[in-house]
């Protein structure tokens, strides 16, 4: 094996609606990248409008889109293997990795590795799946308010696995995953795209103006969507307008209220990474990540 080290891995976060694909899209040729998505919901195939998934890709190849059906689950570990394969085979062509999302979790674990956590409980989890999830996740916030504080109070799956966790080991799934603090993976030179909150506000209400005018009702609507899938914003809001408990605006303004919670949670995600902050300025970043690659060259 040889001993030079592999070049920084090179990650572009932003909340969503930050504008971090089209820059992406913008750099990518000039550094000779692929790019890997960090998002979890660009997983999915059919999710295009809801997920605001690039329509045109301008031939840069793109990594850890459209791999599943909307009623599939998918976790930390298989976002990882898939991650790690693609970095492999993107360097084996002499190409360079941009990876480029939002998904705090997922750099995370791309970064520190995957904690693998307590053993399933079948038994468990079914009585667990069968609870109104109102009284699971107060159940939860007594427990492990840490983890409570983490997960969205309608995310199922998060909560059961937290309250399988601390069943079957009596410990807090909070306190387990201090490992996060350990030696990284990979090198990463990671900027973020921080814009100011009131201009991001507007850059979310007309992004999801624009979905509606693209069709996402009849993307909602043809869709078979699972657990996970069921809870991306914008889906969501949408199932609840089909299902008759609101009408259509309402849902617009779920979906603008839910996208700026979530932009916030991103945004505490960024803190917990070493990272410099721009503006979205492409030849800010460009150069930032030129000078990395090259601080790199034998």
């Amino acid at each position: 094996m040889s001993s030079v080290a592999a070049p920084p891995l090179l990650v572009l976060l932003g909340t969503t609606a930050s504008g971090k694909s089209s820059v992406a899209l913008e750099i990518a040729p000039v550094l000779h990248a692929e790019i890997i998505s960090l998002d979890s919901m660009l997983l999915y195939r059919g999710m295009d409008i809801g997920t605001d998934k690039p329509k045109d890709t301008r031939g840069i190849p793109h990594h850890l889109i459209d791999l599943l059906d909307p009623d599939e689950d998918f976790d930390l570990r298989q976002y990882l293997d898939r991650a790690d394969a693609a970095i492999r085979a993107i360097r084996s062509r002499a190409r360079v990795p941009l990876v480029v999302g939002g998904t705090g979790l997922y750099l995370m674990g791309l970064l520190k590795g995957v904690f693998e956590g307590a053993p399933r409980d079948p038994e468990l989890r079914a009585r667990l799946e069968n609870e109104p999830l109102d009284k699971l996740f107060a159940r939860l916030d007594a427990i492990d308010p840490a983890s409570a504080a983490r997960v969205h109070p309608n995310d199922r799956r998060r909560i059961v696995r937290a309250l399988e966790v601390y069943a079957t080991t009596g410990r807090p799934l909070s306190e387990q995953q201090q490992q996060f603090g350990g030696k990284d993976r990979y090198r990463a030179v990671i900027v973020a795209i921080d814009r100011p909150r009131e201009e991001l506000r507007a850059r979310i209400e007309k992004r999801v103006d624009d979905m509606f005018a693209r069709g996402l009702v009849d993307e909602v609507r043809g869709l078979t969507l699972g657990r996970t899938a069921s809870q991306a914003v914008g889906y969501k809001e949408i199932l609840g307008c089909l299902e008759g408990r609101y009408d259509m605006t309402e849902a617009r303004r779920r979906i603008i209220s839910n996208t700026v919670r979530l932009s916030r949670r991103q945004r505490t995600w960024l803190k917990r990474f070493e990272l410099q902050h721009t503006d979205g300025d492409a030849s800010e970043i460009l150069a930032i990540f030129r000078a990395a690659l090259a601080s790199d060259d034998p």
